[in-house]
């Protein structure tokens, strides 16, 4: 097996969430292939936060990990990404969505939930607006949250 060498460093760790060994670069950096956590130093000195290049916290990852469910997030999780990233996505029923944050003239974040195949986008006004009144085909989307898939940073 070929190892991704960076500075023709790479370093055996231990998984952040699951404990088994892992190769990492320098820089503290590298996925589990066992159970699937991206690896990055920011999320061992920040376990409580949404960091890059997850969207749970390294908290909830362990907890989710012991529970032997997927490392995935929920909506609260998600909105907690956005503000990380600016920009986030995910599939339902075959149609992916982005959502992002914009920045209004009165000095307040809103939301903006786009479908990349009919081109709607509807904008809500903060957080709360976004996660108890984005809809998708007149379902909520806090109801149907669990049937979405492929949530991740803007790709």
């Amino acid at each position: 097996m070929k190892k991704n060498i960076i500075n023709n460093k790479t370093i055996d760790s231990t998984c952040e969430v699951c404990g088994k060994t892992i190769e990492k670069d320098i820089y503290g950096q590298g996925k589990c292939p066992y159970c699937g956590w991206r690896n990055c130093f920011m999320n061992a000195e920040h376990p409580d936060n949404v960091l890059h290049p997850n969207l749970i916290s390294l908290n909830k990852a362990k907890r989710l990990y012991l529970e032997k469910k997927p490392l995935e997030p929920d909506l609260d999780d998600f909105v907690e990404a956005l503000h990380a990233y600016g920009e986030v996505q995910f599939i339902y029923n075959n149609v992916c969505y982005a959502v992002e944050l914009l920045d209004s003239e009165i000095n307040s974040t809103q939301i903006q939930l786009y479908n990349t195949k009919t081109k709607e986008v509807f904008v809500f006004k903060n957080d709360n607006d976004f996660k108890v009144n984005a809809r998708i085909n007149d379902k909520l989307l806090k109801d149907i949250w669990d049937e979405t898939t492929d949530r991740y940073w803007l790709q």
